[in-house]
This record gives C-alpha cells, structure tokens and sequence, in this order.
C-alpha cells in the first residue's frame, strides 16, 4: 500500500509539473506580447506628441481624465510588471512542490532513504537559480573572449601584412603604435576601431564601476569587491530605490574582468 501511494506522488508529482509548465509558458507568451505592445504604444506616444507640441498640454489632460488611458496603463504597463513577478514565483513554486512530491515519493518505494521538508527546497531552489546563471554567465564570458580573440587577430592580420606586426602586446602598444596605426586609419578608409584601446577602456571603466582604486588587480579582488557590491545594490535589498541599472553595470563589470582579462590588460601595459 506504501508504495502504492508513493506510485501516485510520483504521477501526481509529473502532471502538476507539466500544468505548471503550461501555464508559466502561456502566462510568459501573454506578459512578453504586452510588454512588445507596451513599447509600441510609448514609441507611438511620443511621435504623436512631437506632431503635437502646441498642443501638448491639452492632449495630456484629457488623457488623465480618460479611463481609457489608465486602463491601458493598468493592461500594457501594469500586469507585464505584476506578471513576471507572478512567473517567478509560480517557477519556485513548481520547483519546489514537485521536487517535494517526487522524493517524497520515491522515500515511500524504497529509492531515497529520507527527504527534505517543504521549506529545504526554497534553498535548493535558489540554488539551482544560481548553478543557471553562473552557466550563463560563463558562456557569455566564452563567447566574449572568442570575440575579443577574433578582433585582435583581424587587427594583428592588418599589421603583418603592412609590415609590422601588433600581436605582441608588450612593445608595440607603447612604442610603433601611433605611427602604424595613423597609416590604418588611412589605408582602411577611414575606420577608426582599435580592439587594444577598446578592450583597454572596457577594462578600466569595469574596474571604476567596482570602485578599485587602480587597475592593478587580481581576480580575487575582483570576486570580494563584487559580492560586497552586489549585496549593496541589489533590487530585492533596495526597496525604496530603484538600483536595477546599477545592479546590471555591477554584473557587467564583473562578467568582464574575468582571470583571461585581468592578464591581457597586464600584458598590455608592459
């Protein structure tokens, strides 16, 4: 009989999964639609009141006394906000009920020799979260490198084809730099893109943006300095102000000054 009934967590555990999944992709489908909608409606909004300057303080009366107005508000602005925080919790919800259901199941036929309580899962959950975007973060850094790769070999190509050779960071980004690189500016048309520069600024403004006082770092810093800023910042910590933007910049600039960087940027300025 006890495993009988565990046989039934386990199923129930599985058609709970898949309604949940249903619905958290239906309700994303719709709050993803009206936040397009949205975006339309304010690009829409603001040509027609730069056809319409002069008239602008009347057009903004009547829509504050318009229930039309506020109900678009409330439909296209309002529940895409309230919706992805209903998603969210409806996937920890899911993770957490049906992960519950599913040891407690498999406790009951045999498989586990025990299972968590109910509120173990919120952890594990959070958990999970972070084991995604960490696996996130670490294929955008990949991508990143292979891009960066990809400029200093084009740039590298340019020069040994001329004559002269850029590739070693060392000697030439302070020595032959200015004389070769006005002739690429020229025999290029034009183009102006330097990755050793680019990757130079990007590296110091990341550093500026974790509050170091100098450049000279290592990745150890970097991982103590993201964590004390990111504990600071972050939306959920900040109810009364809006450190969403800061949050990001706090993240790029971490995702940026990755071990790989922190030794070009060093070879740079040798």
């Amino acid at each position: 009989m006890k495993k009988l009934f565990g046989k039934f967590i386990l199923g129930l555990s599985k058609v709970l999964n898949k309604i949940f999944g249903a619905t958290i992709n239906g309700l994303s489908y719709i709050v993803n639609l009206l936040s397009n909608i949205a975006v339309l409606l304010v690009l829409a909004g603001v040509v027609l009141l730069a056809l319409s300057s002069f008239l602008l303080p009347v057009i903004i009366t009547i829509l504050l006394f318009h229930p039309a107005f506020w109900i678009i508000i409330f439909v296209f602005f309002i529940v895409p906000f309230l919706g992805k925080k209903f998603i969210s919790f409806l996937r920890y919800f899911n993770y957490s009920l049906c992960e519950y259901l599913n040891d407690y199941g498999n406790f009951l036929i045999g498989n586990n020799s025990g299972f968590s309580s109910f509120k173990e899962y919120k952890r594990k959950y959070e958990d999970a979260q972070e084991e995604q975007r960490q696996r996130e973060r670490e294929e955008r850094q990949r991508r990143e490198q292979e891009e960066w790769e990809r400029r200093f070999n084009a740039f590298n190509e340019y020069f040994s084809s001329q004559g002269s050779y850029y590739g070693n960071y060392n000697e030439n980004y302070n020595g032959n730099y200015n004389g070769n690189y006005n002739g690429y500016y020229q025999n290029t048309g034009g183009a102006s893109y330097d990755p050793y520069s680019d990757f130079k600024n990007k590296f110091e403004n990341a550093c500026k943006v974790l509050e170091f006082d100098s450049y000279d770092i290592d990745f150890y810093q970097v991982k103590l300095q993201y964590r004390k800023l990111a504990k600071k910042y972050h939306p959920d910590l900040n109810r009364d102000t809006d450190t969403t933007e800061k949050f990001q910049e706090i993240n790029s600039a971490f995702e940026f000054l990755t071990e790989e960087n922190i030794r070009r940027y060093n070879q740079m300025k040798r």
